[in-house]
């Protein structure tokens, strides 16, 4: 079973944090985090984002100083820890193509569990190296969980979410946030109520007997925290005591099942392209894609995207902005990574990973079609934005020359995949909204 504890949290006493949260630190640039302290200089992004972008360590002082600030702000108030353990329930209000959606789920501590085959906490896909670095220098600094993991756990009737909210109806949140959406025009406002009964606190843990989490985002501060366990315990002979604080992570919760919660698609644009055209990608394909009905220009990308689930499975969409071209393609076989092996790259993989369109894109498309026809010298290097207007834009700056729209991956496949302890490649789910960093701080000592 996954083992969750409440916690005394460390947060912001005021009950309008819009000026004090920010979106986790791995979408952040420097540009982003200067933006966030001109606003208000209490910005949480003052201490998670020493280095910006995260994508690997900065220099040591960096994070000594967000130690530094972290602790000021304790002293002198601006950030608080709570008098008793509680739960946290968390609500998140936000709009997408139209619809108004609400995703609920709760803040607490999960027990670590090392990412093995018997475990209850479950990875989903592949991570890159150099976060980790970062966050571990900052978790030595600061010994806190300044962001939570996200992670989904089965529950088809929402009980454990309906529980925790019961328990808080009838009370206003005890903090609400606005972030702006992923649009640019409309807000996920952020809403957090404490719940330290203990009663209620004991009815969710029951309700969590048996239940397994998988990880959906923050994989790398996952990681860090086993790293930074293993620190400590080697610096105390070997072991830590059952209830030491770096023996659990800061979680937020999410039942896959709650209405609000939304999976995107994560796209791809490619550089270091020599000669590629929707003719010559599908010339190169020798019959393995076809072309479906349609057509289509950069500026229309929004439309192929939401028409690619109309095409059915693995349809994908092209788009070439040399000539300002865009196609939906879908392979001609229903499995074709099977057709690529002998392939190391894919020994021992399921049928269901094969089925992954970012395991067919990266595979079959990329390195079986693309990569032997149309890259340059250089090894082929691509991005990962998240809309159709973001594929546009990355193609038409001239740096890359071919975009790659992509179905979200079906929550289904992350359930399965963790339970077969397989991981997606890298980029291939997007859950949407990403939680607000600062409403909840777990504190390591």
């Amino acid at each position: 079973m996954a083992d969750i504890h409440p916690l005394a949290a460390i947060r912001y006493p005021r009950s309008d944090q819009t000026s004090l949260v920010s979106p986790p630190y791995d979408v952040l640039s420097a540009q982003d985090k200067r933006k966030y302290l001109a606003g208000d200089p209490h910005n949480i992004v003052a201490i998670d984002l020493p280095h910006a972008p995260a994508r690997q360590a900065g220099p040591k002082e960096l994070y000594d100083d967000a130690a530094r600030i972290f602790q000021n702000w304790l002293s002198t108030g601006v950030l608080r820890r709570d008098p008793a353990p509680a739960l946290y329930a968390y609500q998140q209000t936000y709009q997408y193509n139209g619809a108004r959606y609400q995703r609920r789920g709760l803040f607490c501590r999960v027990r670590l569990e090392p990412l093995n085959t018997t475990g209850t906490i479950h990875p989903h896909e592949q991570t890159f190296s150099a976060p980790k670095e970062d966050r571990l220098m900052l978790m030595r600094a600061t010994r806190a969980n300044l962001s939570p993991v996200f992670g989904l756990f089965d529950d088809p009737g929402n009980r454990v979410t309906g529980s925790l909210f019961a328990a808080a109806a009838n009370r206003n949140p005890a903090t609400t946030a606005k972030l702006p959406a992923q649009d640019g025009h409309s807000q996920v406002v952020s809403d957090l109520w404490s719940v330290p009964d203990a009663a209620a606190i004991a009815a969710v843990q029951e309700l969590f007997q048996y239940k397994h989490i998988y990880i959906a985002d923050g994989h790398h501060r996952y990681t860090t925290c086993l790293l930074w366990r293993r620190e400590l315990a080697a610096q105390n002979g070997g072991s830590l005591p059952a209830e030491h604080p770096a023996n659990f992570a800061l979680f937020i919760l999410v039942a896959m099942h709650d209405p609000g919660l939304i999976v995107l698609p994560t796209h791809r644009v490619a550089a270091n392209l020599r000669g590629f055209s929707c003719a010559a990608l599908l010339a190169a394909s020798a019959g393995r894609l076809r072309r479906l009905p349609g057509g289509w220009t950069g500026a229309r990308l929004g439309e192929l995207e939401k028409k690619l689930p109309e095409f059915g499975l693995h349809a994908m969409g092209i788009y070439d902005p040399a000539r300002d071209e865009a196609m939906a393609v879908q392979p001609t076989q229903p499995d074709p990574l099977a057709a690529l092996e002998p392939n190391a790259a894919l020994d021992g993989k399921s049928a269901a990973w094969r089925q992954l369109d970012t395991a067919i894109l990266q595979h079959f498309l990329f390195e079986s079609i693309l990569a032997p026809h149309f890259t340059a010298a250089q090894p082929l290097h691509w991005a990962f934005p998240h809309e159709a207007r973001e594929v546009t834009e990355l193609c038409r700056s001239g740096e890359f020359q071919a975009g790659f729209l992509l179905q979200p991956t079906p929550l289904d496949a992350v359930r399965e995949l963790g339970n077969a302890h397989e991981l997606m490649p890298q980029k291939s789910t997007f859950f949407y909204p990403k939680p607000a960093t600062g409403m909840v701080i777990n504190p390591l000592w």
